[in-house]
């Protein structure tokens, strides 16, 4: 039987705490080659450095460049080439596409985010159906505030077990029934703005419910949260239609043109209201980006809804509040997430700058988006909806519970730094 051996794959990025200069110089001296040379490789694309290692030597020199702030990570190796010459040239091949990997791998190759290998999702979702009192729900929803914001040194390390969203998303259901069955037993039209309202908010405003837990610096309060639904919400929109406007020459492509419209017009929304270096983290730009979607998602929903009511009829109003809530975990509210944490992983806690935008961790996460948008809105060309809607559905999860992850990585960093430096 043949010894299974390790890969070192190298992100081509840093750590969020940490020096360029400082990580690049270190890179460099891992494996004896030019500082100009090292550079080339801090370009934002994965490349496998070594392959064919022991676990523990894999091990121990992917601690030594996370130690230096060189975001890299081990996995299984399976008969390839790639190595370091005897002369210490870096012949670094790009794995992105190989049948070898899972979709997974593809998924975060392509986004620049972190490999989900070590990503346990029933740990993630273990606290959902524990019993909570008053007075832990209360304590929960007390965050964010100049009181009760954590020190870094005070954030857990621990991987969040958000459990409140499928609380509020049981409370709103049930809401939403009653609504139905009260119009439909009195037939009075005074209870039909709060169906459309609850309806259309049930599913987006629990997903949003479940970034706000998984932020785990506790920085944002839920007050912050629902301004940005509702001033995010109508300030996407109106920059959307500002963008169909502007890009109504494309009008010829159908459906996909809100993808080019839409997607520009919530980013826009993003950086005009949640721009404060006081959230600095890439779990806050995830917040922020979803809190957004999720504004723009339901108001949306809720026109369409009120549109079928007055072109057609109650049945089909129904009919389309229900479709569109069960697809809205997968649509505005993660796009726009991505979108945020991507954006917020750029800016590193500074201030925004236009060139951020065109830095490739932040275009290709924002293509992703786009494109996503734009083949969930193209019907049956060249597959059947429900077959691209799967798959679409599918990516913009493995982004997004990427990002959560790497937003956890990143919190562990700032706080082993912060230790170290009040150590010395």
């Amino acid at each position: 039987m043949m010894a299974c051996t390790y890969k070192l794959v190298f992100k081509g990025d840093i750590a969020p705490d940490k020096s360029r200069g400082k990580a690049v110089n270190e890179f460099a001296s891992l494996f004896n080659i030019s500082i100009a040379k090292a550079e080339q490789y801090f370009n934002g694309r994965s490349y496998v450095l070594k392959k064919g290692l022991s676990h523990e030597k894999a091990q121990y020199m992917s601690e030594m460049m996370l130690e230096a702030g060189i975001i890299c990570y081990v996995m299984g190796d399976k008969n390839a080439s790639n190595r370091f010459s005897s002369k210490g040239d870096v012949i670094a091949k790009k794995t992105l596409f190989q049948n070898r990997a899972t979709l997974s791998q593809h998924v975060t190759s392509f986004a620049g985010t972190t490999d989900l290998a070590d990503f346990n999702i029933k740990l993630l979702f273990s606290d959902v159906f524990k019993k909570r009192n008053d007075e832990e729900l209360e304590e929960y929803y007390s965050v964010g505030t100049m009181t009760t914001t954590p020190d870094i040194n005070e954030i857990t390390s621990e991987f969040p077990r958000p459990w409140l969203f499928i609380r509020l998303f049981g409370l709103m259901l049930l809401t939403y029934f009653g609504f139905i069955y009260s119009f439909e037993y009195w037939e009075n039209i005074k209870l039909l703005p709060g169906l459309i309202f609850v309806g259309t908010f049930a599913m987006p405003l629990s997903v949003l419910v479940f970034f706000f837990e998984t932020n785990v610096p506790r920085n944002v309060s839920l007050i912050k949260v629902f301004k940005l639904v509702l001033q995010g919400g109508i300030l996407s929109l109106i920059f959307s239609l500002l963008m169909f406007q502007l890009t109504s020459d494309l009008n010829w492509l159908g459906p996909p043109v809100a993808g080019l419209a839409e997607e520009p017009g919530k980013l826009i929304a993003l950086l005009l209201i949640a721009n404060a270096v006081r959230y600095p983290y890439i779990l806050n730009g995830l917040l922020f980006g979803a809190a957004v979607g999720c504004g723009f998602g339901s108001f949306e929903s809720a026109g369409y809804a009120f549109e079928i009511l007055l072109s057609q009829n109650y049945t089909s109003m129904i009919d389309n509040i229900n479709l569109r809530g069960v697809l809205s975990p997968f649509g505005h509210i993660i796009w726009t997430g991505m979108i945020g944490a991507a954006l917020w992983k750029v800016k590193q806690g500074r201030p925004f700058m236009i060139s951020m935008l065109f830095e490739y961790t932040f275009v290709r996460v924002f293509l992703i988006a786009t494109l996503s948008h734009m083949l969930w809105n193209s019907g049956d060309w060249l597959l059947p909806w429900i077959i691209k809607a799967s798959f679409i559905s599918v990516v913009g999860w493995i982004v997004i519970f990427s990002y959560i992850n790497e937003g956890v990585l990143e919190l562990k960093s700032l706080k082993n730094n912060a230790t170290s430096e009040e150590s010395v």
